[in-house]
């Protein structure tokens, strides 16, 4: 009679466990999808917002833990584009001095009258050698430079010798050039303190942001936010479909959670069904 009962139960667990298995196996064809209306890109895509194209690239999963649309880590992509008119901006400390076209100059900046002056820094080695008059180098006495004249070996201070250095005053708003990391630039003498000076100026500049699963993002100040369709491939969705967005997120939490239930019930009918049937087994009293 125990082992009857046993049996019974063994039966009763195994089939709920396979039905559980089973029905997984059907609901997974009916797994919600994320549907937007936006097109998959790829790496190497190109679109445009307003006159200005967006490249995506380097799609990718990083990290690990799980996300929508990628499952088994976070999928990340960059999206990169030229701003054609972005604002730059440089200072020029007061006292010190800028290479403009090979020439060494001294910054001046007068708040008062609001201009910065580059004064010439003449170098005596370099025009010595060029002037046939005097020897190539330069002669020190107590601590003084000379120049040397060939003709008849007179000594002369170089402070002296030297012409008088070219200066080139410019007053704020008006156009000066500066020495940026990628060359000299026609600037704007924006603002002129005592001890600084700003100037701006107009350039492209390449830009890149991350992509990320639900991410944000502003684009010729329109607002997008990212999703991954899959592992290969990343959507650029205006943020007009974001509550459909996360309301199609919450049908595949729902749907995972009850795929979840069927895993438990499956198994622990499995454990159950196998308990039974070693209770089958267990030796009588008597």
């Amino acid at each position: 009679m125990q082992r009857r009962a046993a049996a019974a139960y063994f039966a009763f667990f195994l089939v709920v466990s396979v039905a559980a298995y089973t029905y997984i196996g059907v609901a997974e064809s009916q797994r919600p999808e994320v549907e937007l209306e936006a097109n998959g890109l790829s790496n190497d895509s190109t679109f445009s917002v307003d006159g200005t194209t967006y490249t995506v690239s380097n799609i990718h999963m990083s990290g690990g833990g799980g996300g929508h649309g990628g499952g088994g880590g976070s999928m990340v992509a960059d999206l990169s584009w030229t701003n054609e008119s972005w604002q730059y901006s440089g200072t020029l400390e007061n006292g010190s001095t800028t290479s403009i076209n090979n020439q060494t100059w001294l910054v001046t900046t007068d708040n008062e009258s609001s201009t910065v002056t580059y004064t010439e820094q003449l170098n005596a080695t370099q025009l010595a050698a060029e002037d046939p008059a005097v020897e190539d180098s330069l002669a020190t006495q107590n601590g003084t430079q000379y120049v040397v004249y060939e003709d008849n070996g007179t000594l002369r201070p170089v402070s002296e010798w030297l012409p008088e250095p070219e200066t080139r005053t410019y007053q704020q708003s008006e156009t000066i050039p500066y020495q940026s990391d990628s060359g000299v630039q026609q600037t704007t003498l924006s603002q002129v303190t005592a001890s600084s000076a700003t100037v701006t100026w107009i350039a492209p500049r390449n830009r890149t942001v991350e992509l990320t699963e639900g991410g944000n993002l502003t684009l010729q100040g329109q607002q997008y936010f990212a999703h991954f369709p899959d592992h290969s491939t990343v959507q650029v969705v205006s943020v007009d479909e974001y509550q459909t967005y996360q309301e199609q997120l919450g049908q595949q939490d729902y749907f995972h959670e009850r795929k979840n239930g069927l895993w438990g019930v499956s198994i622990l009918s499995g454990i159950a069904a196998v308990l039974m049937l070693g209770m089958a087994y267990l030796p009588t009293r008597g």
